[in-house]
């Protein structure tokens, strides 16, 4: 969970949540080993071995210990293996069954507990959150419970508050997480701007709780992992004995370190859940296959708000992303706590769902990296030509500058380029903020020198430059506020 600059990346983390929006919606044929196959419910040994070989060297370049993988095409599970180690110190090996926290994908299920209560009629999603919580100070409680739910609420995220405890192991409380943000003022005007926010999802556990009676690890082992039939699933408390459970990870100056262990209140409704990959194939089922989700209620989590200027958001009213890679649809969410990440994605036109659970933090090939790695086999997808093109000074001196995010914030709010090293690089935060190398394709494209899906183009525009940052499929716009003097 902790937010991390120990090594630059294409986005800075936020914890619980690698922004990166990998996620949108078309359709598709599942190729195997780049040919229609005759039975798609069965993987090729090439194309199993293809898929192994991705991983390990995922893994292998991004230092991380060990990840389980889980692919199912129309109901029927075509690949599930574990690899490398789920505690390196007694060289355990990681296994279909081992138990992960998943961070963030935990937003998910706390959008479809609220949008649950919302068929039922106990809540309303265009009700202030003070009608459920009426102790909460201004200026939080005025947020409509729709507000938190798209992270459109304005409310400062606590993880990124300055001093926040990150790496207590401490007890802590609601009141305590609480206290961080709710009295804060906020990033802009409710409804208005996108900033994804872990204060908004704490704030529906508590609606969870405040209108079931019942505790929010309750609610859902009663009304989503029962009957789902996950029944590896629970929150990451630590004093409980789990069998299978992975040990996290995280990268320091002298190697692999383990990382802090955390109350389950910290992250809570926002990305307390440990699954495994399996469970999560099940709970992709139970949501969107023939399980006990009614269709109506499919329809509100996938339900996308506009902003006053017309931009359609693609985080959902389900807290669930929606995205496009290579003309397929994608809905899912990545996940990112202390010494974990993952990436949950269900191909629906395809009726394809990829589960990747690691369990090391600021990887430089996170699993929605290898996850769309996966996707190019799967689907005769042509993996990006990547070259080396040496960059004119001439070239570069017109795109140096700070530019300021558009309508969707990730954790910071502005991105420089600045030549260091013979390179154009890119320093996450504005200027004086952790670099990356990018490597010049010719044109105006550049792609990051950590990882090839992540591609740079620039463009100008009426009254100054823009540049398009495509995180895994998806693109951000940053605009240029001020450039270097010449």
């Amino acid at each position: 969970m902790t937010c991390t600059d120990c090594t630059p990346r294409i986005a800075r983390r936020n914890p619980f949540f690698r922004w990166r929006i990998p996620l949108t919606i078309a359709g598709g044929l599942l190729l195997l080993a780049g040919t229609a196959a005759a039975d798609a419910q069965t993987l090729s040994a090439s194309v199993s071995a293809q898929i192994d070989g991705l991983v390990r060297e995922a893994l292998a370049a991004g230092q991380t210990p060990g990840a389980s993988v889980a692919i199912e095409r129309r109901g029927q599970v075509i690949y599930e293996k574990g690899f490398g180690f789920a505690d390196i110190e007694n060289k355990v090996p990681v296994t279909p069954e081992s138990v992960f926290p998943i961070g963030s994908i935990t937003k998910t299920m706390t959008g479809l507990a609220i949008q649950q209560l919302v068929a039922a009629g106990k809540v309303d999603l265009d009700a202030p959150v003070s009608r459920y919580l009426p102790k909460l100070p201004a200026p939080a409680r005025d947020a409509k419970i729709r507000f938190l739910l798209d992270h459109t609420s304005g409310i400062v995220s606590y993880t990124e508050i300055p001093g926040f405890p990150h790496d207590s192991q401490a007890p802590t409380t609601r009141d305590d997480i609480v206290g961080w943000f709710a009295a804060k003022p906020l990033l802009f005007a409710s409804g208005t701007r996108w900033s994804y926010t872990n204060s908004g999802l704490y704030l529906l556990g508590l609606v969870v709780e405040a209108v079931s009676g019942m505790q929010y690890a309750d609610y859902l082992q009663q009304n989503e992992f029962t009957p789902f039939g996950m029944a590896k699933s629970t929150l990451a408390a630590w004093s409980p004995l789990i069998g299978g459970r992975a040990h996290g990870y995280r990268h320091a100056a002298q190697g692999m370190e383990n990382a802090p262990r955390y109350d389950p209140l910290l992250p809570f409704a926002a990305g307390a859940v440990m699954s495994t990959a399996d469970d999560l194939l099940k709970y992709r089922r139970g949501v969107f296959g023939d399980g006990p989700t009614p269709a109506a209620l499919r329809t509100r989590l996938l339900q996308q708000d506009r902003l006053p200027d017309g931009f359609v958001l693609p985080y959902t009213l389900g807290c669930l992303v929606l995205g496009d890679f290579a003309g397929h649809r994608r809905i899912g969410h990545p996940g990112d706590i202390y010494g974990f990440s993952a990436q949950y994605s269900y191909y629906p036109d395809d009726d394809l769902t990829i589960v990747i659970l690691t369990n090391s933090q600021d990887a430089p090939f996170p699993p929605i990296s290898i996850e769309q790695k996966i996707v190019r086999v799967l689907f005769g997808i042509p993996v990006p030509s990547i070259k080396d093109v040496p960059l004119p000074m001439r070239t570069a001196t017109p795109l140096l500058g700070e530019y300021e995010v558009g309508d969707l914030r990730f954790g910071f709010d502005r991105i420089a380029f600045v030549v260091k090293d013979g390179s154009l690089q890119m320093e996450l935060g504005g200027e004086g903020a952790p670099a990356i190398a990018l490597r010049y394709q010719g044109g105006s494209r550049f792609v990051s020198s950590v990882d090839d899906e992540q591609q740079i183009d620039f463009a100008p525009v009426s009254g100054g430059m823009q540049v398009n940052v495509r995180f895994y499929g998806s693109p951000l716009a940053f605009h240029r506020i001020s450039a270097p003097a010449h």
